[in-house]
């Protein structure tokens, strides 16, 4: 079974998109778990409307609620999805397959949510990148026994961070025959340049928690 985790911090604009592109599903062995960190909108009670595995903390911290969610899993792969994407139909299908396969997790492609040319290009360039450079942009898959926990220090690219630990013991996965649709709004806000900057810079360091 897999088990899809969802961290949310007030993603009552998005979750519903995302919950509602797993139910569309064609696979049907999974769970759904919403970890719903320091809330204050209506993101728990649409999340409730999916799934009865609702839990809330209060962390302000991707990495615990990630974590946290793990811990409340019944499958025997975890799927970490963020809030603000949503997935092809046929995703969970080539998840399954890579597991069977003898991978112990993996990433697959991303493309933007809203229709910005900017962030088109620049998710094309990271999809070219991933043949070579493995690393997770709102989805990463994992078997259950192999996964190390993320890193609750880290300030960005804890999902690189998780990954680098996975290729130690075992193969990975990137899945090019589907994808996955990210929303583009930290692109947007924080600057395009700037963002690559801080994505490359805090591969190396460790700094503060964030959502």
């Amino acid at each position: 079974m897999l088990s899809i985790i969802i961290p949310a911090q007030n993603e009552q604009g998005y979750i519903e998109a995302c919950l509602n592109s797993v139910k569309k599903q064609p696979y049907e062995d999974y769970e759904i778990i919403v970890v719903c960190d320091s809330c204050t909108d209506a993101t728990e009670k649409i999340a409730k409307k999916y799934t009865k595995k609702v839990y809330t903390i209060n962390k302000k911290n991707v990495s615990a609620a990630r974590n946290f969610g793990a811990g409340k899993a019944k499958g025997d792969v975890l799927v970490f999805l963020d809030a603000d994407s949503v997935i092809a139909v046929n995703l969970l299908h080539e998840i399954d397959n890579a597991i069977k396969q003898n991978y112990i997790g993996g990433v697959t492609k991303t493309k933007s949510l809203e229709p910005i040319w900017k962030a088109d290009f620049l998710w094309t360039i990271g999809n070219f990148f991933r043949h070579f450079f493995l690393a997770a942009s709102g989805m990463l898959f994992c078997k259950t026994n192999f996964f190390p926990g993320y890193d609750e220090t880290r300030h960005l690219a804890e999902d690189t961070s998780l990954i680098l630990k996975l290729k130690k013991k075992g193969k990975l996965k990137y899945i090019t025959n589907s994808y996955i649709k990210t929303s583009s709004r930290r692109l947007e806000k924080e600057g395009y340049l700037w963002t690559i900057y801080r994505q490359f810079s805090a591969f190396f360091t460790k700094t503060k928690k964030r959502y």
